[in-house]
């Protein structure tokens, strides 16, 4: 019995003792492994990081995007689309002014054809004040003159600009931004001498009231001394 008892005693001390062993070198393995480990896992992941920074990431493009030629005739593209909006904006402020000029000057041949025709029947002070109208309305129309005069050097420039660009597009091979760009040219133009043809329209028909007007006043004139003076008449009575 005493025998089966120091039997058993040794068994379960040894087994205790295999045990602390065990956790003991289980305890060592994890912090050593660990130990080892960690700063590799630092290199991995300090290593994929620069790997994503070095790797530049672009969008997907087509390979003809990409070359020279491509890049100037989009580049092109662009300075004709701008010229063509500068063009536009000029030719509208240009048609704009021409037209308020080409208004003012009709206002003039009606203010002299109406002076025109009231000749010899106004005094003195209605003369003078119907002047004073029509050099106010000349005044009007000299203004509106050097306004549109000073837009139509802008818009020449607009002109030469997009006449450079269409050339630099045709240059490039962008053909259908220089057939645009020359085609938008041609239609300005056009509009532009339109609206100068009216102007001219417009200061011949000054031109015809103001002679108009220095013909009837010379013709009131020659009549006034033509007439024979009242006292001339009752002396020889």
């Amino acid at each position: 019995m005493a025998a089966l008892r120091t039997c058993l005693l040794r068994s379960v001390t040894s087994f205790f003792r295999h045990r602390q062993r065990v956790l003991v070198t289980g305890a060592f393995k994890k912090r050593f492994l660990s130990e080892w480990i960690r700063p590799w896992q630092k290199t991995v992941a300090v290593g994929f990081g620069v790997t994503l920074c070095a790797v530049p990431i672009t969008q997907k493009s087509e390979p003809h995007s990409l070359s020279n030629d491509a890049l100037m005739r989009r580049a092109v593209s662009l300075v004709t689309d701008s010229t063509s909006t500068f063009l536009s904006q000029s030719t509208y402020a240009l048609i704009e002014a021409i037209t308020e000029y080409t208004k003012a000057v009709y206002t003039l041949v009606s203010l002299y054809r109406q002076y025109t025709s009231l000749l010899g029947k106004m005094n003195s002070q209605e003369e003078d004040e119907v002047w004073q109208v029509i050099i106010g309305a000349r005044v009007e129309m000299t203004s509106k003159q050097q306004e549109y005069l000073k837009l139509e050097t802008t818009w020449m420039t607009a002109v030469g600009l997009s006449e450079m660009a269409a050339e630099a597009a045709y240059q490039t091979g962008a053909d259908q931004a220089s057939i645009a760009s020359r085609n938008h040219i041609q239609l300005v133009k056009s509009q532009v001498q339109e609206v100068r043809q009216l102007s001219q329209k417009a200061e011949t028909k000054l031109a015809e009231a103001q002679t108009e007007e220095l013909r009837q006043k010379m013709r009131a004139e020659r009549e006034e001394r033509a007439e024979p003076e009242p006292e001339a008449y009752l002396r020889e009575d």
